[in-house]
C-alpha cells in the first residue's frame, strides 16, 4: 500500500510518502492551500499511486478538539470526494518535532505524521 501523509495548515498542506514495502516516511513536497489544492492532491494520488490517506490531526495538548481540529475536519470533508482511506494522526507531538527551523517546514511535519502512524500499524 502506498500512503500519503498530509500537514494542513491554512497556507501551506505538506505531504510525505511512504509504501508497505519501505516503511519509511520521506517529506515529498508541499502544496498550496488554495482554491486549487484539492485538485491538486487529486492529481498528486493519481500520478503516485496513493492508497490511504494520514492526516495530521492537532489535537489540544490535553487531547481535545479545537479550531485547529475543526479546520482539518472541513478539509477532510473535501478530500473524502477522492475516494480513499483517510486516517487521521493525533500530531501533537510530530509538529513540534519539526518546528526548529524559523519557518515550520510542512513536508517534513507530515512525514514525522505520517512515521507516527506507520510506527503505530506494523505491518
Amino acid at each position: 500500500m502506498n500512503y500519503l501523509g498530509i500537514d494542513y495548515g491554512e497556507s501551506k498542506i505538506g505531504l510525505a510518502k511512504a509504501s508497505d514495502e519501505a516503511r519509511v516516511a520521506v517529506p515529498f513536497r508541499t502544496v498550496l492551500n488554495d482554491s486549487g489544492a484539492i485538485l491538486e492532491l487529486e492529481r498528486i494520488i493519481l500520478v503516485e499511486g496513493f492508497q490511504h490517506i494520514v492526516i495530521g490531526y492537532p489535537l489540544t495538548l490535553a487531547g481535545e478538539e479545537g479550531a485547529a481540529t475543526r479546520a482539518v475536519d472541513e478539509f477532510i470533508k473535501k478530500l473524502s470526494t477522492l475516494s480513499l482511506p483517510i486516517t487521521k494522526q493525533d500530531e501533537r507531538f510530530s509538529t513540534t518535532a519539526s518546528d526548529d527551523a524559523a519557518e515550520r517546514n510542512h513536508a517534513q511535519a507530515a512525514a514525522l505524521i505520517l512515521g507516527t502512524y506507520l510506527e503505530a500499524h506494523p505491518v
